[in-house]
Order: C-alpha cells, then sequence, then structure tokens
C-alpha cells in the first residue's frame, strides 16, 4: 500500500481571505514546496489557460513532486463565473472553463476540485432550480472527465462561503443521485467541523467516496492549533489505509513559511504517533 502524500497550496499571490501558504509563480513554488519537504502541489488559479506549463513541467522534473490537483474556486473568486448562473451564456463559460482545467489535469494526471466554483444561490426558493443547473453542467463535465482520464471531486464547503451543498451528506448524496462516473468526494476539516455533526462518523460514513483531504484547524489554522481532534481523524484514516493526498489549505497566519512548515510537521508527528 502506498503512503499518503501531502500537498502544498500554491496561488499566485496571498490574500488575507484566502487559504493558502504560498503565493508567486508556479515553478518557483514547486522548488519551495520541494524544499519544505512536501511531496506534491495544489494549484489555485482562475485560468489555467495562462499558466507557464513548460516552467511548471521543469521544476516537476527537477524536484521529483507531482500536482495533486487544481484548484478552481478563483474562478467563481475574481470573475463570478459558476455552474449554476441562470444564464446559459455564463453558465457555458463556467462549464468551458471547468474543461479547460480538465484538460490540463489529463496532462498532469491530477485531480480537479469543484468548491465555489458551483456558486450561491441566489433565494433559497432557487434551490432546486439552481440543483438541477448543477446536476446539467455537472454531467456535462462528468463525461468530458471520463473522457480525458481525469477525476473531478466535489467539496462540501461551509454555510458562511457557499449556501447550499454544504455537508458530506448532501454533497455525497448529491453525486450518487446523479450517478457520475469521474466525480468523488473531497472533505476538508474546517469545514466539516463547522457543518458535522460529528467529522469523525462522516469520515466513516463516506470514507469509500473520499478522494482528496484538506487539514486544516476550526480556526483554519495548522492542525494543533484548534480543538479539531486529528489524532482521531489520522488514526481513522490510518486504519483504512488512506494512500491519497492530505493538503495544506490552511491561514497563512502569522507568516506564510512558518504556517506551511508547521502544517507539514504537525502531519507528519500525527502520522508518527500512530505508527503501530
Amino acid at each position: 500500500m502506498n503512503a499518503v502524500s501531502f500537498s502544498l497550496t500554491l496561488a499566485s499571490q496571498l490574500e488575507d481571505t484566502a487559504p493558502f501558504l504560498y503565493g508567486g509563480p508556479f515553478d518557483q513554488g514547486i522548488l519551495y514546496a520541494h524544499s519544505l519537504g512536501y511531496d506534491c502541489v495544489e494549484i489555485h488559479t482562475a485560468r489555467p489557460q495562462e499558466l507557464p506549463v513548460e516552467d511548471i513541467d521543469a521544476a516537476l522534473s527537477d524536484t521529483g513532486i507531482r500536482i495533486s490537483a487544481f484548484g478552481t474556486g478563483r474562478v467563481y473568486a475574481e470573475e463570478g463565473l459558476s455552474l449554476i448562473d441562470p444564464s446559459p451564456k455564463k453558465r457555458g463559460e463556467a462549464v468551458a472553463r471547468m474543461k479547460s482545467f480538465i484538460t490540463l489535469a489529463s496532462r498532469f494526471g491530477c485531480l480537479v476540485i469543484i468548491g465555489c466554483i458551483r456558486g450561491n444561490l441566489s433565494a433559497l426558493s432557487q434551490k432546486n432550480f439552481s440543483l438541477q443547473l448543477l446536476s446539467e453542467s455537472m454531467t456535462e463535465l462528468d463525461r468530458y472527465a471520463a473522457e480525458q482520464e481525469v477525476l473531478l471531486v466535489m467539496e462540501p464547503i461551509n454555510r458562511y462561503e457557499n449556501n447550499f451543498l454544504c455537508s458530506t451528506d448532501e454533497v455525497a448524496d448529491f453525486i450518487h443521485k446523479n450517478a457520475y462516473t469521474n466525480v468523488k468526494l473531497m472533505v476538508d476539516s474546517f469545514h466539516m467541523n463547522i457543518e458535522e455533526k460529528d467529522i469523525l462518523d462522516s469520515f466513516a460514513k463516506h470514507y469509500s467516496d473520499i478522494y482528496y483531504i484538506h487539514f486544516a484547524d476550526s480556526n483554519r489554522s495548522w492542525p494543533g492549533q484548534g480543538h479539531i481532534d486529528f489524532k482521531k481523524i489520522v488514526a481513522f484514516l490510518k486504519d483504512c489505509n488512506y494512500n491519497k493526498t492530505i493538503s495544506a489549505e490552511c491561514q497563512y497566519f502569522p507568516e506564510a513559511k512558518i504556517a506551511a512548515s508547521h502544517w507539514l510537521s504537525a502531519v507528519k508527528e500525527l502520522y508518527k504517533e500512530n505508527e503501530s
């Protein structure tokens, strides 16, 4: 059984409200992640077509690490495009942008995250209509992802950031109801702390669907800085032989390098403590 991989979140720049631990050129971010001891990187961008692919290729080759996933939330945050936009034109633009992520993910052999890109309900009365639009958008993306041999992972996001599909139950039910072939579940401990009655129970209930994990504590700092019981979570993941990726999506305070290095040392220590 392969070991779990640890991934560093990269963006083109750091922002106070965005939980990324490196901001700058992505090729340099890959070198930086490798220097800290990470196995892979999670790249967040709004415009995948503008990524310096050759520079990224060179950095991956030089370090031997890989891209674990492309984060797509910047598309919604920066441009307002979403998969539930009532405008067919705008919704089509969001789907087309997601396809460009999928094409790039096929090249790099990584996942694509579906989080904030799903958008927000304009009113609770629009929920069923918006879910239908999301189902149609995701059906098209699921089909394209299958053609490109790429997995998409849908993330439950807390109610203060996205106002529907906030819990693991809701997202898992949405995936299964639509019988997607290339859409799986990802979870984020920070969001789970807000939305789940019991984080560990949610892991256990949905474990077979989980293909990607974000770790951040209750205050969105690195594990050990809040009140989430990561010892029990890691013990569960080890018992289940989870061998995919855990990514460092947390706030960069007091500064990015401190948070990035402390996140990795904290999570590695949690795994070491649970060695049998």
